[in-house]
């Protein structure tokens, strides 16, 4: 047998032999309990802009439950979605892998939403984009009720930032009564020498009157930074400490008519260890993201109950703080949308149509990346350090019900960007119910990426220190030459893709399984390509020159093993992710990744999880998954009381992973102890 076949063996087997034994031993009727598994009627909102239940999704869509985020401490949401179909990242605390991305694409393709509403990007506020963190966790773990994630281009209804797909979090609504819970826990490695995590969080929903509700949330994370590398360089985690904290206030004008107002306030502070590196020139850990982002949000909508069908719009602001040492750097955007939902008969034929508009203004300043040399490339002089930019859109969908057994989903956007001109991305997609337990979907769909503000503007030069500017060795630039600049560039055009995707899904009581193969390709790629050496300088520029491609299989399987014992199971195999023209990886993708948990309801009150996770080495080759790994985690859940909720559990629990071989770019933590405690009340 080969390494290779070995590996793959390892990956399939190791499940499986978990599952059978946690079968053996614990197959037996408790009496009540009752096994878990994914609600079969989940409705999901984010696929279409309207309700729909989760089989009929004209998407491929995966759901984080409530459930799934109270089994253990969320300290960062990249490692809950980590564990979905078609995702990769979110496999280490910091760096590059902490990002989450969805079929290959980098985490700048993913658009990221709270309750529909765009959260707007922190990236181009860093020093280079790539230095900060992803902006996920700037609402708290208590206040979400479910994460949907929806998987390849959704240009046509949500425009240039979904390219690579949506994660949209859905947050708890207020009750009729007063109510809510209170969390913390705490997570401890086993080296003394690791950072800890402590978590605290709240959410507290209720009526004010008849017609008024509010709800206010929060939580505080803090993640001590590692205090050693063990001698492999790269092998530790920087620090941090995130506060979050959010107001909602829900006001029913009529029993048609209702408005809501948010505001919402995060911190982020990014830390690094306190012991000393060997030189006693810095820290032995570096911090990863800014020293201190500063988030803000503010929003009002209405939604309204007609004859003709439903309407809904929204008003929203959000605002990137990043508090330099010296300087500004700082982002902004303003978004108004609405649409109108009608449900309508033609042609005997049950119809349901969405259609809306959006504008959308963004602000940008960073004194350490926009006008920071004299001239550009082009000798033309570059002054100031602020770009800004509006956007226009019209969309429309329209979901056809041809029988029971068949929908037609059929939409397209129209967008209108002041740089770049229109662009239209249309989709077609098909849901096919041949029988009660069968699901057939596939559709077609067009995505499409603008340029950003820093990369179609010629005076944003960010100087590389040294890092940065691969390729430009044949024209005489090495690493001791002090760096280049990477500019931006006004002559580009937006990146555009074609994404196809077919599936198929049986769903039977708790047995439910899946497959989709999805293709998709790009052209007009942006990178930075290398430019030449003008006004004292070596540079490089964003230039369209390349194309690219994706192709996979994502799988998932829930398998009941006994009345009270499931065994769930996502996977995804890279087949291909590809820059066409230079033969390069896009980025660090494993090939194969393999998430496996044998789930046993022990009685009413206590659930356990066994959980592995198999990382493969990168597709074709490169250095950031050199080596294959497989991670184990063990996790409880008691139900004390109606109230009071235990969870614990070991994380990596037998320390596999490239934390101290120095095989990999990234780091895992090794093993860790957790134990939370929630309240509802």
């Amino acid at each position: 047998m080969t390494s290779r076949t070995s590996q793959y063996a390892k990956a399939v087997l190791t499940p499986c032999l978990l599952s059978l034994l946690v079968a053996q031993a614990y197959a037996q009727d408790s009496g009540s309990a009752e096994a878990t598994a994914p609600t079969l009627n989940t409705v999901v909102v984010t696929a279409t802009a309207s309700e729909v239940d989760i089989k009929d999704a004209p998407a491929s869509i995966s759901v984080i439950t409530r459930e799934e985020i109270e089994r253990q401490p969320v300290y960062d949401l990249g490692a809950l979605l980590s564990k979905l179909p078609g995702v990769s990242g979110g496999l280490s605390p910091t760096g590059d892998q902490s990002k989450i991305k969805l079929r290959g694409l980098p985490d700048g393709y993913t658009l990221i939403l709270v309750d529909g509403r765009r959260q707007g990007s922190s990236a181009n506020t860093h020093y280079r984009a790539n230095l900060g963190r992803q902006d996920l966790n700037w609402i708290a773990p208590e206040m979400i009720e479910r994460i949907e994630i929806v998987r390849g281009p959704m240009s046509s209804l949500y425009g240039s930032d979904a390219m690579g797909g949506v994660i949209n979090i859905i947050t708890r609504k207020i009750p009729k009564k007063w109510g809510g819970s209170v969390s913390a826990s705490t997570t401890k490695p086993e080296s003394s020498q690791r950072g800890d995590a402590n978590q605290m969080g709240f959410n507290i929903a209720g009526p004010l009157s008849d017609r008024v509700g509010l709800r206010l949330g929060g939580s505080i994370t803090r993640q001590n930074p590692d205090e050693t590398t063990d001698g492999v360089s790269g092998n530790a985690a920087g620090g941090f400490r995130q506060e979050n904290y959010n107001a909602r206030l829900d006001w029913a004008l009529t029993p048609e008519q209702s408005m809501s107002f948010e505001a919402s306030h995060g911190v982020q502070r990014s830390m690094a260890s306190a012991a000393r590196n060997a030189s006693g020139k810095g820290p032995a850990v570096s911090a990863f993201g800014a020293s201190k982002l500063v988030r803000n949000g503010f929003g009002a909508s209405h939604e309204g109950r007609w004859d003709f069908g439903k309407t809904r719009i929204d008003l929203y602001h959000n605002s990137y703080d990043n508090k330099l040492s010296s300087g500004q750097a700082a982002a902004e955007d303003t978004t108004l949308e609405g649409r109108i939902d009608k449900p309508f008969k033609f042609a005997g034929i049950e119809q349901l149509l969405t259609v809306g508009a959006q504008w959308k203004h963004e602000e940008l300043i960073n004194t350490d990346t926009i006008g920071t040399v004299p001239v550009d490339y082009d000798g033309n002089v570059v002054s100031g350090a602020k770009l800004s930019g509006s956007t226009a859109a019209l969309f429309a969908e329209n979901q056809l019900f041809l029988s029971e057994q068949l929908a037609l989903t059929l939409g397209a956007r129209y967008d209108h960007h002041e740089k770049f001109g229109n662009h239209l991305s249309p989709r077609a997609y098909v849901v096919y119910r041949p029988a009660e337990a069968w699901t057939v979907k596939g559709g077609v769909s067009k995505g499409f990426r603008a340029p950003s503000l820093k990369e179609h503007s010629p005076g944003a030069a960010t100087q590389s220190g040294g890092n940065g500017c691969r390729g430009l060795a044949p024209m005489g630039w090495t690493s001791a030459s002090g760096g280049c600049y990477m500019a931006g560039n006004p002559d580009l055009v937006p990146e555009t893709s074609l994404n196809t995707e077919v599936g198929v899904g049986f769903a039977r009581g708790v047995l439910d399984l899946g497959l989709t193969y999805f293709h998709t390709d790009f052209r007009n790629k942006i990178d930075y390509q290398p430019l030449g050496f003008f006004q004292g300088y070596w540079w490089t520029k964003m230039q369209n020159v390349q194309k690219a491609r994706t192709r996979g299989l994502e799988g998932t399987a829930t398998l009941p093993l006994a009345s009270n014992i499931t065994w769930r199971n996502n996977l995804t195999y890279m087949l291909e992710a590809k820059n066409l023209t230079t033969g390069a990886s896009l980025l660090s993708t494993p090939e194969l990744s393999w998430f496996s948990a044998v789930g046993w309801q022990v009685n009413n009150r206590l659930y356990t999880e066994l959980a592995a996770q198999y990382t493969g080495k990168q597709l074709h080759g490169g250095t950031a998954f050199v080596k294959a790994y497989t991670t184990y985690d063990l996790s409880l859940t008691y139900q004390a009381s109606d109230a009071l909720k235990i969870s614990a559990g070991l994380q990596n629990l037998t320390e596999e992973g490239p934390r101290a071989d120095g095989a990999t770019n990234y780091y895992v933590p090794s093993r860790r102890f957790f134990v939370g405690l929630s309240n509802r009340f």
